[in-house]
């Protein structure tokens, strides 16, 4: 054979070697009775869990997701809890600043002995009278400020967590975890915050869920889930008292947990494609990768001759520029 000859067949090879790779991504995998197998959907990065860890979600203890219903009560029933703590701390705190020794006034008494004349200590005691009462006034004004923004800030955490679990309920309505499963998980949080921060435990749970927002119930049950996880926020929380690293490391976290899938497609590659135009299949797919095939080899006469026999057969060749 001539080495035209030669690289004509390999051209050919290859081509269908090529072919036969695609024509095999294209078929299904089958199971023993010849069903097409659909592959298992890939898990959210909230709902994986340790390797090694075992897994409560065993069927025979299944729920109904109507049941979550009860336990959101329950829930509720804990954030009345908090939230009588809340109120009782804050009074405590209210007790404890009145124990606190007040501020020396620069306002003085005017003495009559200080002055000339009775018109000059009527006019100092009228001075002194009207800085009284604008100092009582503007006491007043503050305190129902302060007493007015603590009402904001409690309505406003009382609402976050609210819609964290009503997020939650949804959430196990779409995933098919169980009720008792996140009821779980958000209880191992709340300990595990507790054991480093006693009587806090439940405030800066609830804290941590109104700073985070949307996907908070995504970032509670994966730290319930994954030890190694919930450690790094318990150490965190201990080497930290500001509580900034823990923050940084919530926010990081439900940025990774939050962000979707991109689905994978099981379709077979597409055929051939020239320049951006539609896929090419038939004869016409076959000629060009035997041409493709033949100039990847270094033989132009057999890729030549290739294009000629595609050209005699009907295929348009003109946008093949090789």
């Amino acid at each position: 054979m001539t080495p035209e000859e030669i690289a004509a067949k390999e051209a050919e090879e290859e081509a269908a070697r090529i072919a036969a790779e695609e024509a095999a991504a294209a078929e299904p995998e089958l199971d023993d009775d010849s069903n097409p197998i659909e592959p298992k959907p890939e898990l959210e990065p909230w709902m994986k869990e340790e390797d090694g860890e075992q897994d409560p979600d065993d069927p025979s203890k299944q729920v109904p997701v109507g049941k979550f219903v009860s336990v959101k009560r329950k829930l509720k029933g804990q954030i009345s809890d908090r939230d009588e703590e809340i109120e009782k701390l804050r009074r405590e705190n209210a007790e404890l600043a009145k124990l606190k020794p007040k501020e020396e006034t620069t306002l003085v008494r005017p003495k009559r002995i200080d002055f000339d004349t009775d018109e000059e200590f009527d006019e100092a005691f009228d001075k002194y009278s009207l800085s009284r009462t604008e100092e009582a006034i503007n006491r007043t004004r503050h305190e129902d400020q302060q007493k007015v923004g603590q009402q904001q800030a409690q309505q406003k955490l009382v609402e976050a967590v609210d819609s964290h679990y009503e997020r939650a309920e949804k959430l196990i309505g779409e995933s098919g975890i169980t009720p008792e499963t996140y009821k779980a998980a958000d209880t191992t949080v709340r300990a595990a915050v507790e054991a480093v921060t006693p009587n806090l435990g439940d405030m800066i749970v609830d804290q941590v869920i109104s700073i985070l927002g949307d996907g908070s119930e995504k970032v509670l049950y994966f730290l319930g889930r994954n030890k190694a996880a919930l450690a790094k926020f318990q150490n965190l929380l201990a080497t930290d008292k500001s509580g900034m690293k823990a923050a940084v490391y919530l926010g990081q976290e439900k940025q990774r947990l939050t962000k979707p899938i991109k689905p994978r497609s099981n379709a077979p590659h597409p055929a051939t494609e020239v320049n951006g135009d539609k896929p090419l299949t038939g004869a016409e797919g076959r000629y060009k990768k035997q041409y493709d095939a033949a100039h990847k080899g270094g033989s132009l006469q057999s890729a030549y001759d290739i294009k000629k026999k595609a050209k005699a057969a009907g295929v348009d060749v003109s946008t093949w520029n090789k």
